[in-house]
Formats: structure tokens, C-alpha cells, sequence
């Protein structure tokens, strides 16, 4: 897997985003502009907005994910379990 295949939280939109040529592009395609993030007050992701503001490339340069910002954003709709297992799939994605 390439780092041009995820986005910056180790989501990689082709296979983990629902919303993935639905209703969005793809958060590097878009660079973090995407549709959900209008939920959240702002027109770019917050996280994407993170990583810009740090001049780093994803959260794996951080070391700090998954961080508050992560927590914030999780989607509302998604179970505990789901949460769960989406934050662990982002993290391996980040690994590789």
C-alpha cells in the first residue's frame, strides 16, 4: 500500500470510506475538503487540517493518533465495536 492510496488518518477511501465516489472524491483528491466536514463547522477536515497546520505528511509523523482530534470526528452512526475497529484498521494502515 502506498501513501498516496490513504489519507492522512490511514483511511484508505477506495476500500474503508463509504462515502467514496459517492459524495466525495477522496480526502487527498480533495485535500481534506470533503463533504462531512460541514458537521463539524468547517469546510476541510479536521484532521487534514492537523496535519497541514504541522507540516507533516500524515498522523504516523505525529505519533500521537488516535488523538482528540480522531475521538471528535468519529462517526456518529458508528457503534463502539465499529469505532473500535475502524481505529485499529487506520493505525495498521499508518504502520505499513
Amino acid at each position: 500500500m502506498t501513501d498516496e492510496e490513504l489519507s492522512v488518518c490511514g483511511v484508505r477511501c477506495q476500500t474503508d470510506c463509504k462515502a467514496y465516489k459517492t459524495e466525495c472524491e477522496g480526502c487527498n483528491e480533495l485535500t481534506g475538503k470533503v463533504s462531512w466536514a460541514q458537521f463539524y463547522g468547517k469546510t476541510h477536515c479536521p484532521i487534514y487540517e492537523c496535519i497541514e497546520q504541522k507540516c507533516i505528511k500524515s498522523c504516523r509523523e505525529c505519533g500521537k493518533a488516535p488523538c482528540e482530534i480522531w475521538h471528535s470526528t468519529r462517526n456518529p452512526d458508528a457503534t463502539d465495536d465499529e469505532f473500535v475497529a475502524d481505529i485499529k484498521s487506520r493505525l495498521k494502515n499508518l504502520r505499513q
